[in-house]
């Protein structure tokens, strides 16, 4: 079987991988799973805003539908630092409060696949998205269109590619619970859909991909959370048009906290997958730093 992977990076980041044809083209996909947690709803006041997020992805395993060992001797570590430039505008549409944000990834791969080894880093794929905010007490909602352009490092014949070298088209939905001392409650949900990668004539299936939070805080600036993300592809991978029928599937937890002061906040999580299908199966920390200029 021929051996080859993707490592890309949307919003924030994310990096799957596989062997060729696997649920999503060498098992990658753009959404940052993991990325949200608290507060995802919740856009900020107008204004300029950085969001600085590291990501390290570590998996020892790829699985197939079945949840056996699919791929002899897998090993992936990938590292990126993501900033992400958000600026809230007073523009006010439909009742939101409009925005804009982009990100830019920056991603450190290191790649085993039964005996072959490969390492590469630089730019990932750019990220660009409007968005409109609401906020009712408690209640937070916002909605983007975000689109990830191939921009970043792609070779067919090269062993760890940091850019996947298709458009992703993804509309996004998240909303947010908040009380001033007690439950925040957070999703970010998105849809996605993917141009054929001309290189290899193969398009990646649409899939549903979404971060959640339940978090209690402790005090106005400490708030510890359980976090995680859920992954189904709903459509089958495709070659030159051919239905060729993997899906991929994941599920994250683990332990979240969250602090913040006037200007800035921190946000960590660990996070362990399982019910993965067609998909390596690790885990991930998270580093969420914001500032407010």
């Amino acid at each position: 079987m021929k051996i080859k992977t993707l490592c890309l990076v949307s919003g924030a980041l994310v990096c799957m991988f596989s062997a060729s044809a696997f649920a999503t083209e060498n098992g990658s996909d753009s959404f940052a799973l993991g990325a949200e947690g608290l507060l995802a709803g919740a856009l900020p006041p107008p204004g300029l805003y950085l969001l600085s997020y590291y990501q390290n992805y570590k998996a020892s395993e790829f699985l197939d539908a079945d949840g056996n060992t699919l791929i002899p001797d897998f090993d992936i570590d990938a590292k990126a630092v993501v900033p992400r430039l958000v600026w809230m505008t007073e523009q006010q549409i439909l009742g939101g409060q409009l925005g804009f944000y982009a990100a830019q990834p920056l991603v450190d791969l290191r790649l085993k696949i039964a005996g072959q080894r490969d390492h590469n880093s630089g730019l990932g794929d750019l990220i660009f998205a409007p968005m409109l905010g609401w906020h009712q007490g408690n209640h937070h909602w916002a909605a983007a269109v975000e689109t990830v352009f191939p921009t970043g490092d792609y070779d067919q014949d090269q062993l760890a590619n940091i850019g996947k070298n298709y458009y992703t088209f993804r509309p996004i939905l998240a909303y947010t619970f908040s009380q001033p001392q007690g439950w925040d409650i957070s999703t970010k949900m998105s849809y996605s859909f993917n141009t054929e990668n001309k290189d290899t004539q193969y398009r990646s299936g649409e899939y549903f991909a979404a971060d959640y939070s339940v978090g209690y805080k402790l005090n106005p600036n400490l708030t510890l959370a359980v976090q995680g993300y859920v992954f189904k592809q709903t459509e089958s991978d495709q070659v030159e048009d051919i239905d060729i029928g993997f899906r991929g599937q994941a599920l994250a937890y683990g332990p979240g906290i969250h602090y913040q002061k006037d200007g800035w906040a921190l946000e960590a999580k660990y996070l362990k997958e399982t019910e993965v299908e067609n998909r390596p199966e690790g885990d991930a920390t998270w580093l969420k730093f914001v500032w407010s200029f």
